[in-house]
């Protein structure tokens, strides 16, 4: 962990590199000067490509890696887009492309993640780690592709919202049309100014502190808490579940079952301590 951010030491084609593991990014990004340090070829995509996130909207190339290592997982021909700026320390993001291929565990508290193949696991509990305590578990949502983004669903102050399970996002950030379906604006008693967010697009946004009566997910449930609101621009995705839920909680994400399973390290579930950088998830 350096922060907030995971960083991962990766090989691609040979040259050692550092990667942000990003299970809110549906595919791998480097940034361009990444892209030539590490001597790959860029080349346009067969359609035009943009790459969505916090900020607004940029254009990307394309290169695709001959050989790819990550820990013991060794594999071929794995695609990048190119394009934006890089998290600080690494040359890229680590996507769903990758993660999605496995059962990924997050244990950020003790700076750990493992890539799971199950087997025979089907209809198993896969928090295995939480025998003394109680976890909770929900299911995540999978769209009709090979590979997409784990989300679910969560429940504030009694109202539904679709939630993204998002590593890459410093801190947690909920969608300001979400905050005002739940009954809470801007402009509502006891909300603050939260500072401007700078991600992956290449606007900066708003964001403001706001007070809600219950936040729930899975089977557990925080009671009078604050979270962090601003306008996301991320299509139907309600709220962003960013390090801070990953540092206060060990995540189980299962691709084999669509489930995630969790338990609580303790601690602050949401960081709204002023942000350097904010939430960086590309589609």
């Amino acid at each position: 962990m350096q922060g907030p951010q995971a960083l991962v030491a990766v090989s691609i084609n040979g040259r050692e590199a550092r990667l942000l593991a990003d299970s809110g990014t549906l595919y791998s990004t480097l940034s361009a000067a990444g892209a030539a340090r590490l001597g790959l070829s860029v080349s346009a995509p067969p359609e035009p490509i943009m790459t969505q996130g916090v900020g607004g909207d940029e254009p990307a190339s394309m290169t695709t890696a001959r050989s790819f290592t990550l820990g013991k997982a060794s594999l071929a021909d794995v695609q990048f887009i190119v394009g934006g700026i890089s998290p600080p320390g690494a040359v890229g993001v680590l996507g769903e492309n990758v993660l999605g291929r496995f059962d990924t565990e997050y244990d950020f508290a003790h700076g750990l993640i493992r890539l799971v193949r199950p087997r025979d696991c089907a209809h198993a509990d896969l928090a295995y780690w939480a025998t003394a305590r109680p976890h909770s578990m929900m299911a995540i949502e999978r769209g009709a592709g090979s590979i997409d983004v784990p989300r679910g669903t969560a429940w504030l102050n009694g109202t539904a919202i679709r939630v993204l399970f998002d590593t890459g996002a410093t801190h947690s950030l909920l969608a300001l049309r979400a905050a005002e379906r739940a009954g809470v604006r801007p402009d509502s008693p006891g909300v603050t100014p939260g500072g401007e967010l700078h991600g992956a697009g290449p606007h900066p946004i708003r964001s403001w502190i706001a007070p809600f009566a219950s936040f729930r997910i899975g089977d557990e449930e925080i009671l009078h808490t604050h979270l962090r609101v601003g306008d996301l621009g991320l299509g139907d995705t309600d709220m962003l579940l960013g390090a801070d839920f990953f540092l206060a909680h060990h995540v189980y994400i299962s691709a084999s079952q669509q489930r995630a399973y969790f338990t609580y390290n303790g601690g602050p579930v949401f960081n709204l301590s002023a942000p350097s950088t904010a939430p960086a998830a590309n589609h």
